[in-house]
């Protein structure tokens, strides 16, 4: 329950962050703009992972795991409330925000792990990367804004590759796959919350409205395709160090976003359909190409032939072409991302039955 309680303030940090790309610039949205919003919810998310991964491999609702959450809740709440793209204003409180966090999870891990770090590989691994991170923070803060934000840029970065670069010292038997799973879901689905409150505003006049029939139902399959693989092809009782899927889940979310702010941009007549299609359709490519990536968990009667992968590429390339031919019209345009995604869901459940049988 206090898992959940935490997760509130990231449905709040997650709305904050989709403001970063809501207003395109000369009818597309600019390069260091988007940049920023990358940065921002690598931020985010690698704090969020990092105390989903504590309480996953040494959290058992002691005093120190809820104190220790909840002062994660309490800066998250500072973080979130500072998410813009005007970083001067808010450059102190955001990054003492996430140092406060930093320091806290150093905290949760050293102490409340029960483990020693010279003795144990996978303790120190999440020691040495958080430490490296919050020595750039400080760095960082101390120096100001002016050349310090690069040295919390770089910070945060350490934080979210460096597993990456020493991940053989984590030890897959110490990783809970399936409350992993369960968590990374949750976070998925905290997005899809916010693509529907921001799809909202289409859904007036006639209910038979085709547009945001088109709308609803495309976001609905695509959630659809996400959820088939998680809850059937799914594999949830396996040793793995989760590393695919924790990295696959923050690209999704940044490709759940774009897709969320370019239905937004529906509604300008001033955004470049020629941008506007593009920009929906690599990241319906992204993510798909991120849902194969996670699929690579799947029970083996399950994985995903190269045939079948073949032809859920197909699909999406033909629905994607089929977004930039129907551009000029928000009903074409949504009506090949419909198409897509319910086809796509379609194969997924024909791949399912077609193994059961």
């Amino acid at each position: 329950m206090l898992e959940l309680f935490y997760d509130l303030i990231f449905v709040y940090a997650i709305a904050r962050i989709t403001l970063m790309i809501h207003h395109p610039v000369n009818g597309s949205l600019p390069l260091k703009t988007y940049g920023e919003f990358i940065i921002v919810v690598i931020f985010v998310l690698q704090i969020w992972l990092y105390q989903t991964l504590y309480i996953n491999r040494f959290g058992t609702s002691r005093m120190i795991d809820t104190i220790g959450l909840l002062i994660s809740m309490f800066a998250a709440t500072y973080l979130a409330n500072n998410i813009n793209t005007e970083w001067r204003l808010t450059f102190h409180t955001f990054n003492l925000a996430v140092a406060l966090t930093v320091a806290n999870l150093i905290g949760q891990y050293y102490f409340g792990s029960d483990r020693q770090p010279g003795k144990n590989r996978d303790l120190r691994a999440f020691l040495i990367a958080l430490s490296l991170e919050f020595i750039f923070l400080i760095a960082g803060l101390t120096i100001g804004y002016r050349y310090g934000i690069y040295l919390c840029i770089i910070g945060g970065l350490i934080g979210f590759l460096m597993p990456t670069v020493i991940y053989k010292m984590f030890k897959p038997e110490q990783v809970n796959f399936p409350h992993l799973v369960e968590r990374l879901s949750l976070i998925i689905i905290i997005t899809f919350g916010e693509t529907l409150v921001n799809i909202t505003h289409y859904f007036k006049g006639a209910i038979y409205s085709p547009l945001p029939i088109a709308i609803f139902v495309g976001v609905a399959a695509l959630f659809g395709v996400y959820t088939l693989l998680v809850e059937r092809f799914l594999n949830h009782h396996q040793s793995t160090r989760g590393f695919i899927a924790m990295y696959t889940h923050v690209v999704m979310i940044i490709s759940l976003l774009s897709i969320t702010a370019g239905t937004i941009y529906m509604a300008n007549d001033e955004v470049s359909r020629l941008f506007l299609s593009g920009f929906i359709a690599t990241n319906l490519i992204v993510f798909y190409v991120c849902l194969w990536l996670y699929g690579s968990y799947n029970h083996q009667h399950l994985s995903l032939s190269s045939r079948d992968l073949l032809t859920m590429a197909v699909v999406l390339i033909f629905g994607c072409a089929m977004a930039l031919l129907w551009r000029n019209s928000n009903l074409g345009l949504m009506t090949a991302f419909m198409l897509t995604n319910v086809i796509e869901f379609c194969f997924m459940e024909y791949r399912l039955h077609r193994t059961i049988k």
